[in-house]
């Protein structure tokens, strides 16, 4: 007892000053005024087992509505607050998380008024891996004159993490669509699987890749009255036309016209009189020729006179 009085007497000035302080500052924060805001505190899901998953949608943080003195608001709101939910134990189902005031730390002083959403709803479902081939989706048509070819995916299978009733009825996975409305060449596109509506993820991100193979449309055209000539000696031909059919580039063969074209007998070293001859077209080197009508025709050379 002795002692203690020694000290209160060699620290008295000390200790009448700290209990000063602390009743001013009591009476400061008491006498504060008191606001109300709305903290946003961002969420996250800890300890989930690694078989299970939530496909319900999560907010990313929680809305609380304090009220207290202006200046623990003030701090709260300049804090870096996160609020975990522990579902370590969660089993599938749907699992309804109330939250209360002894949901949080907060200081003394301050009111939780009300958290939203209130209570959080989470459904966790068990999962399962699969791996499943992938095909593209396509957007739009190459321009005039080309045409798509083959689109090979690399990689053409991947292997995907989701709820079990997915994937059970799962066969195949599509790409976001690729706009191909602008390719006059092959190219390599990078993509995306479309997981809309579903709750998959990829075992082993990659990059997904679109090899486009585009190539110029050929197509098949039939040009009539192509006129027939004799050649090198001058010749009667009946007909004196013909009509062709060929094959060919898009670009090449799109405005062809028969005046374009020479069709030919030939009449080397003939004898005067009549003949039946085939006819020749010359073509340029991109085109080939499918039929020409008729195939021969009759030739009647003169005598010189």
């Amino acid at each position: 007892m002795t002692g203690w009085l020694a000290s209160w007497g060699r620290h008295k000035l000390l200790k009448v000053l700290s209990l000063f302080l602390a009743v001013a500052l009591w009476f400061a924060v008491g006498g504060e005024e008191r606001i109300e805001t709305t903290l946003s505190v961002p969420l996250e899901i800890v300890n989930l087992d690694p078989q299970l998953m939530i496909t319900s949608e999560v907010p990313s943080g929680l809305q609380l509505r304090l009220a207290g003195p202006r200046s623990l608001i003030r701090t709260l709101t300049q804090s870096r607050l996160v609020h975990s939910v522990d579902l370590s134990g969660a089993k599938p189902g749907r699992l309804s998380l109330p939250f209360g005031p002894a949901s949080f730390t907060l200081p003394r002083g301050v009111t939780l008024l009300r958290v939203h959403p209130n209570p959080l709803t989470l459904t966790i479902v068990e999962t399962a891996v699969r791996t499943l081939p992938l095909q593209p989706a396509l957007a739009g048509a190459p321009p005039e004159g080309y045409e798509i070819k083959a689109v090979k995916l690399r990689p053409s299978f991947v292997s995907v993490k989701g709820p079990v009733e997915e994937l059970q009825d799962l066969k195949v996975l599509s790409t976001l669509p690729i706009d191909v409305s602008t390719l006059t060449a092959p190219a390599t596109l990078v993509t995306d699987l479309d997981l809309k509506n579903l709750h998959l993820t990829l075992t082993n991100p990659i990059p997904l890749l679109a090899e486009v193979t585009v190539v110029e449309k050929t197509i098949t055209r039939t040009l009539t009255g192509l006129p027939l000539s004799a050649q090198p000696l001058p010749a009667r031909l009946a007909p004196s036309q013909v009509t062709v059919t060929l094959e060919g580039p898009y670009r090449e063969l799109k405005d062809l016209k028969a005046a374009d074209l020479q069709a030919v007998v030939d009449t080397t070293a003939l004898k005067p009189g009549h003949h039946r001859l085939p006819v020749r077209v010359e073509l340029p080197p991109r085109l080939k020729l499918l039929k020409v009508t008729p195939a021969t025709v009759s030739a009647q050379l003169r005598r010189p006179s």
